[in-house]
């Protein structure tokens, strides 16, 4: 099986990598690797990234390493996480992707039902994303009847090859329109990557299911009721998976119960690296 990370230094800029976010990303495909060894474990990223990741000699621990060269027709520092979608529209088989920030704890693919396509969690967006009425949203091309509740992509598996493509390529639609539209903010960027999943999966009857078997109230930010479209409650997921999303803020702030030291020492413990020298990376 492939599995996929996308990486992309949109501020073009050497200090864009931090210490925390690089043991984060190292620890996600280490953590990966221990569990399944023989998946294909392939970092795409821009050139940028590739130079600081191969000086930090960490390059090594994916399987293959291949070149993205970010659509000119996307504005990326809006639409950052359109790597994902670039990439998975070449896709020729099922895959992963995975952020560079979602870790494994325990062989999570063992858990999974054949055929269905699996996202990390589901979100109650009523009142936080973008809908029918928002000035922008009126002028792409594509009507639907959009709907108010997502899903989160953090972790995505599609097993239909030709609906993950249409997906792909539907996204990338709607974010280079809404980049002709100067949109200020991401919240246009998790609206066409994932509200726009959402919709699809129930236009196209796509049986899917989450990770976490509790939902994400976008309005509220916080984690709300179970339901039974998923594998784990969030009360017990953090023994199989973690998504840090938000949480790397707070981690380096120490705030809201985080603490950057002890995170520090967690994350070096995930990856097991006695050599581990991360020197070239100044922003800790």
């Amino acid at each position: 099986m492939k599995i996929i990370w996308v990486l992309n230094n949109i501020r073009k800029s050497k200090d864009f990598y931090s210490k925390l976010y690089t043991l984060i990303t190292l620890a996600s495909v280490r953590l990966w690797k221990r569990y399944y060894p023989n998946d294909i474990c392939t970092l795409y990223c821009d050139e940028l990234t590739l130079e600081t990741f191969r000086q930090a000699k960490i390059l090594q621990y994916w399987d293959k390493v291949e070149l993205y060269i970010p659509s000119n027709k996307i504005d990326h520092k809006i639409f950052w996480a359109a790597g994902k979608l670039e990439i998975l529209s070449q896709q020729q088989e099922p895959v992963f992707i995975v952020d560079n920030d979602l870790h494994i704890f325990k062989p999570i693919k063992d858990y999974l039902e054949k055929g269905v396509s699996y996202v990390h969690n589901l979100e109650l967006g009523k009142g936080y994303y973008p809908g029918y009425v928002d000035p922008f949203v009126r002028k792409l091309s594509y009507k639907p009847r959009w709907r108010t509740n997502s899903v989160n992509v953090s972790l995505l598996h599609l097993t239909d090859v030709s609906f993950a493509k249409e997906y792909a390529n539907k996204s990338i639609e709607l974010m280079e329109e809404f980049s002709t539209m100067d949109v200020p903010h991401s919240q246009y960027l998790i609206f066409a990557e994932q509200l726009l999943l959402a919709h699809m999966f129930d236009k196209h009857k796509i049986n899917y299911k989450s990770i976490v078997s509790t939902y994400w109230d976008c309005n509220e930010w916080e984690w709300g009721e179970d339901h039974d479209k998923g594998i784990w409650p969030l009360v017990d997921s953090g023994m199989y998976i973690k998504h840090y999303g938000p949480l790397k803020g707070f981690i380096m702030q120490s705030k809201a119960d985080q603490n950057y030291d002890k995170e520090y020492k967690h994350l070096v413990n995930c990856i097991n690296l006695p050599n581990l020298d991360l020197s070239n990376i100044k922003r800790p």
